[in-house]
């Protein structure tokens, strides 16, 4: 708890935009199945774990997680700790008389705490929320801590489109937080929070609605303890399949690894200087535990930042099984010769392209969407394809070809709602969607919006 507070005074100070996510048991269980979840904690500033079996399952890996950071502990300490520094909360989200409370609750234990803005927005999907009117209350509020209360994963989703823009420099999902702070929903007692049973004080609460969830949760967990515990005895003795050497390419850094990526290791791995797009050979590695992997999203993550291209080549047999039982087949990017290796980082250099052109005997405006499609460039494509389609009052389908999009986010659905309803504005006009990967069917199968986007191709 007290690194959390240093590493948000760190933020703040640098008033750089970031988010934290709380993970529970729960949120584990559906970034397994919601591929956009899963890189929203990628590429998170921190994750916090908000879950005593989380905690329990990590020792049986060996390298166990220190201490739960529950989202319900974190936000009075972060109260406490914004009366000392001065620092300005908003809270988002929640019904509107349960997030008054909470605010006037919050102020009542911290009487020199700044005053708590809030704003409980009319109820709707992630998609239809008035996304302009929420930030345009948060551009006038100037917070330094934003707490939304909108219930994982539409929490998590709504942070990971706006954080950039909003400029905030701490915002954390909160869910049921709130009603702790309202006193409309009350705690376990400590002896059951210490022993982690405070799911069974929730669901002596509320048996409805939360049975079926715990239940689910509960098979999650030993469903994937299981998997992981047979994969870890499966990979101790696999050969390797070496690739007999990666040569030197002009332009590309090309970086060998060898032995075990773990946590008694990680500083023997060269990195990538992040300053030309690279290639991590794996042929030689025997094996990868969590803080492994752990290493190679966080350098994917900063090759995303730093706008550099990257993939990892060759992964061994017993890191590619570990790879597919924690389902980051789907975040990491990995190639299996050198040649599908370039191909895919000169896709990944132009990732910002979008390419039209006007197919006269369809009668359609046709166009190649980069590698993502995310908050930081849907707004862009969404205007080119609004010119483009008006530019050419002729055509009657406009037509995205995703064939080289290996993700998209909630922005990016947004968009093609928006592309959506353009079509269909123009008499006899349509939408096409063609070529998708199986995370972008994800995205869409999550937000249940496969009858309208998974057309059919021509």
């Amino acid at each position: 708890m007290a690194e959390t507070m240093a590493w948000i005074d760190d933020l703040i100070a640098s008033k750089r935009a970031a988010y934290f996510v709380t993970a529970n048991l729960d949120f584990a269980a559906q970034a397994s199945g919601d591929v956009e979840l899963q890189r929203i904690l990628v590429e998170a500033e921190l994750v916090l774990c908000d879950g005593t079996p989380l905690v329990w399952a990590s020792r049986l890996t060996g390298k166990p997680l220190r201490e739960r950071v529950a989202g319900s502990d974190l936000v009075p300490h972060l109260a406490a700790h914004a009366e000392q520094r001065g620092y300005k909360i908003f809270l988002l989200g929640g019904e509107p008389a349960i997030l008054e409370q909470a605010a006037k609750n919050l102020c009542k234990k911290h009487p020199r705490l700044p005053p708590i803005q809030f704003y409980s927005p009319p109820f709707a999907s992630l998609l239809d929320l008035d996304h302009a009117a929420i930030l345009e209350r948060l551009e006038e509020a100037h917070p330094d801590i934003l707490l939304v209360a909108f219930g994982c994963p539409k929490q998590e989703k709504w942070i990971s489109m706006h954080y950039r823009s909003m400029g905030i420099p701490c915002s954390i999902g909160v869910g049921a937080t709130v009603d702790f702070l309202a006193g409309k929903v009350s705690r376990a007692p400590g002896w059951m929070a210490k022993f982690g049973l405070e799911w069974v004080f929730r669901l002596s609460q509320e048996p409805k609605r939360l049975f079926g969830r715990y239940w689910t949760d509960i098979c999650f967990m030993i469903n994937q303890t299981w998997k992981e515990f047979r994969v870890a005895r499966a990979t101790r003795d696999l050969p390797l399949s070496p690739t007999g050497g990666v040569p030197a390419a002009p332009g590309l850094e090309v970086i060998p690894w060898k032995g075990a990526i773990t946590s008694t290791g990680l500083d023997q791995f060269p990195k990538p200087t992040m300053k030309t797009p690279f290639v991590i050979d794996l042929s030689g590695v025997t094996g990868v535990d969590s803080r492994g992997l752990g290493m190679m999203l966080r350098m994917i993550r900063e090759s995303w930042a730093a706008g550099v291209a990257g993939c990892f080549l060759a992964p061994s047999a017993a890191v590619r099984m570990v790879i597919a039982v924690t389902r980051l087949e789907r975040i990491l990017p990995l190639a299996v010769t050198m040649e599908e290796a370039q191909n895919f980082l000169a896709r990944e250099t132009c990732a910002q392209r979008l390419r039209p052109h006007l197919d006269q005997g369809n009668k359609r405006v046709f166009f190649q969407f980069p590698p993502r499609v995310t908050a930081e460039n849907a707004e862009l494509l969404g205007q080119a394809m609004k010119q483009s389609w008006e530019e050419n009052p002729q055509a009657l389908r406009i037509a995205m070809d995703l064939a080289e999009t290996n993700f998209i986010d909630s922005s990016g659905l947004g968009l093609l709602l928006r592309i959506h309803r353009m079509a269909a504005q123009r008499p006899d006009g349509r939408m096409e969607v063609l070529h998708l990967h199986d995370n972008i069917i994800n995205v869409i199968r999550v937000a249940r919006l496969e009858k309208l986007l998974l057309s059919p191709e021509p």
